[in-house]
């Protein structure tokens, strides 16, 4: 069987089948998706969304079988773009489509039991928790990269969840609003999909190379990582479909773009943004992890810049950038020359751009990362250094296998590191975050007076030793330098 006879007996069939149960239930001019949105939304985002997964598919799919992860006989397909058979790039399209309008179904179901429209899941873990958790499984994903039998799992991770991270940041609560409908969207086209793939794989219409998956196959013929494949390619789909849907994905875009127009949306948050989407082509480029690196720990280091300048002046920004940047450089090159204080370890043959024999994102990090903990520690000094060394356990798997730093310390305990490198981590990033505090002279405490909810922060506190009479400020959200800033919601007053 060749490839395009897989699609004329395994895809198309569904496919018709789905389009015909939409066509009989929307003659009357009914939405493709019943009540949970208007028709001509709904059919417009139905039609146009597989062209979402064919463009970020694309690139990826290439890497794929360019490293020969997926192999398709040359007997067995019509021809290629690039790596890619045709036929791999209308399955592109035509699960989307299946797995589509599979939902529709669903939402339009929902008339049956009163629970068509749209709604917003009340828990807070269906948004900003997923956000969370997918991020986590990408890194994952990207330490994966580094083994070559996780070598597809990696990949799989690294280039589908930072898309479902965010996607669940935007609209996790309006995905789960309806978590049933979710999972019988899912589900089905997933288990069908396995079965297909189990009779492509079995009679040779492509393979997958166990050079790269972990050797866990359904029956001795289905890897795992393709099951975890069609299982994470069907979560994008539906996830993404339905926070297309909802009404008020259009609310909380115009929302964002208010936010733009009026200058609420601050630059720190545009370049954290773009430092996210820096981390999207890692598994698609492995290669280029030095330059993709390097490039968003720069902007992560601009974003806390920036951040730092709103709050306390472009001077006192730029101190605590340059000795946050000098102290990492200098702890650095003697701890590499000397094992002080976090053990013998070197960067000889370190890839990217160096600063006299240092990874320039080194001391780059030492400033984002110390700023980013010292504000979840609300200012804490050894909660600082508890988040240092817990961002540089995930940190080291990583870095040394792509060659940044090598560990000749014969007590190593994690990754080659020795438990005096988290010990060094803890000191430095404490003794920096109590510095950085003192420069800035800004801190934040509750009000002891009963004003129970409002937030101080206190700027320049040396000539402000005592409240003063509150005041609008005289710029948009910020305050003059010699005196206190109320903060409660959007409203500052001085």
């Amino acid at each position: 069987m060749t490839y395009l006879q897989y699609h004329l007996v395994f895809i198309v069939p569904p496919l018709l089948a789905l389009l015909l149960l939409t066509w009989r239930a929307t003659r009357g001019g009914a939405s493709v998706v019943g009540a949970f949105r208007e028709a001509g939304w709904a059919r417009r985002t139905l039609a146009l969304f597989p062209l979402i997964p064919l463009v970020y598919t694309t690139p990826w799919d290439n890497y794929l079988v360019y490293k020969a992860v997926w192999s398709y006989p040359p007997e067995r397909v019509l021809g290629r773009i690039g790596y890619v058979p045709y036929e791999e790039y209308a399955f592109f399209i035509l699960q989307t489509l299946i797995t589509g309008l599979w939902l529709a179904f669903w939402l339009r179901r929902g008339a049956d039991d009163g629970s068509a429209e749209a709604r917003v899941s009340p828990h807070a873990f269906t948004r900003w928790g997923q956000a969370a958790l997918w991020l986590g499984v990408a890194f994952v994903g990207v330490l994966l990269l580094g083994h070559e039998h996780t070598f597809y799992l990696g990949l799989i991770l690294a280039w589908a969840c930072p898309v479902l991270s965010g996607l669940s940041a935007f609209g996790g609560d309006l995905v789960f609003g309806r978590p049933r409908v979710y999972w019988l969207a899912v589900l089905p086209p997933t288990l069908y999909l396995w079965a297909t793939d189990y009779f492509a794989i079995q009679n040779g219409i492509w393979g997958i190379s166990p050079r790269y998956t972990l050797g866990w196959n359904l029956g001795g013929v289905l890897p795992a990582e393709e099951m975890a494949f069609f299982f994470i390619t069907n979560l994008l789909v539906v996830t993404g479909l339905l926070s297309f849907l909802h009404p008020e994905a259009l609310n909380r875009v115009n929302r964002l773009a208010a936010l733009i127009r009026t200058g609420t949306l601050r630059p720190w948050m545009v370049l954290t943004a773009l430092y996210a989407l820096s981390k999207i082509p890692v598994p698609l480029w492995p290669a280029g992890f030095p330059l993709l690196g390097t490039l968003g720990t720069g902007l992560l280091f601009l974003a806390a810049l920036s951040f730092a300048w709103e709050r306390v002046g472009a001077a006192r920004a730029l101190l605590l950038a340059g000795l946050a940047f000098a102290a990492g450089l200098g702890v650095e090159l003697l701890g590499s020359r000397t094992g002080l204080p976090f053990g013998q370890y070197s960067y000889a043959h370190a890839p990217g751009l160096l600063l006299l024999g240092v990874p320039l994102l080194v001391p780059l990090g030492w400033f984002a990362m110390t700023l980013a903990a010292a504000l979840l520690a609300r200012g804490k000094p050894w909660l600082t250094g508890l988040l240092l060394v817990a961002w540089d356990v995930g940190l080291e798997p990583l870095m040394t296998a792509q060659g940044f730093w090598r560990w000749d310390d014969p007590a190593g305990l994690w990754a080659g590191a020795p438990i005096q490198n988290f010990l060094g981590w803890f000191v430095v990033g404490a003794v920096l975050a109590f510095v950085m505090r003192e420069i800035g002279e800004e801190r934040c405490s509750r009000m002891q007076n009963g004003q129970s909810g409002w937030t101080v922060l206190r700027r320049h506190a040396s000539r402000c030793p005592s409240p003063l009479p509150p005041r609008i400020c005289s710029k948009p959200r910020f305050c003059p330098p010699d005196c206190c800033c109320w903060v409660q919601a959007s409203e500052r007053r001085c």
